[in-house]
């Protein structure tokens, strides 16, 4: 392991607050994706700003949950709080993402929503 992968995969860790199971095997044989793709979404995260964050990230959670992606749910949920995004809104952005890919979108995501909004208050008081 040399000393340029262990500083990507810190970046990562460091900026993003965590670190994916799947970048650890990206970060193995392919370092310099890793470090692409991390540009990528700090470019579009961060440096593009014609949407707020927590829309972005509202945008993200409506996708994982019509795609049944439970990770990136836990992450984005949280994401958009602490971006500001109330729960009515994040509620919202689900309910909205069910209309084209169904019921089961909400079936799936709201008890996920539940419980990281149970911890986000819990964490505030």
């Amino acid at each position: 392991m040399n000393a340029e992968k262990e500083t990507v995969l810190e970046k990562v860790r460091r900026e993003r607050g965590y670190i994916h199971p799947s970048r650890e095997v990206i970060y193995k044989y392919d370092p310099h994706y890793l470090e692409i793709y991390h540009q990528i979404f700090t470019h579009v995260m961060k440096e593009r700003n014609a949407l707020p964050v927590k829309i972005k990230e509202m945008i993200i959670v409506a996708i994982n949950a019509s795609t049944n992606y439970e990770e990136g749910l836990w992450v984005h949920i949280k994401a958009a709080l602490d971006a500001g995004a109330s729960e009515e809104e994040i509620y919202e952005a689900i309910e909205t993402a069910s209309l084209p890919s169904g019921i089961h979108t909400m079936t799936y995501a709201l008890p996920i929503f539940r419980k990281v909004c149970e911890e986000f208050r819990g964490a505030r008081k």
